[in-house]
């Protein structure tokens, strides 16, 4: 399983829906193509944290991660967020189960 993980603060006066809409890819069709989840920041309701999990191997990631965004979603993204504080993808090498003890 792997995880891209965003940590964004956006500019003054930007609404979730605005930074959903610089994302997420136009006409899509049905379900977004992966487990995502967009939240804010309680003490910060500029910072947003983006996990997208998707179950392929990381030599798929790149080929998988054309679909989840707009073709032009760094430029639109530019225009509505203040700094980006962590942005990575992630492979799970623990899960909750292994955590038992």
């Amino acid at each position: 399983m792997l995880r891209a993980v965003f940590a964004r603060t956006l500019n003054p006066g930007v609404t979730y829906e605005q930074f959903k809409e610089a994302w997420v890819p136009e006409g899509m069709e049905g379900a977004y193509p992966a487990r995502a989840r967009v939240a804010r920041n309680v003490a910060n309701d500029r910072q947003v944290i983006t996990i997208i999990e998707l179950d392929v191997p990381a030599a798929e990631f790149k080929a998988a991660s054309a679909s989840l965004t707009r073709p032009d979603a760094i430029q639109r993204l530019a225009e509505i967020v203040d700094t980006t504080e962590l942005e990575g993808v992630y492979e799970d090498i623990f899960d909750e189960a292994s955590l038992s003890c």
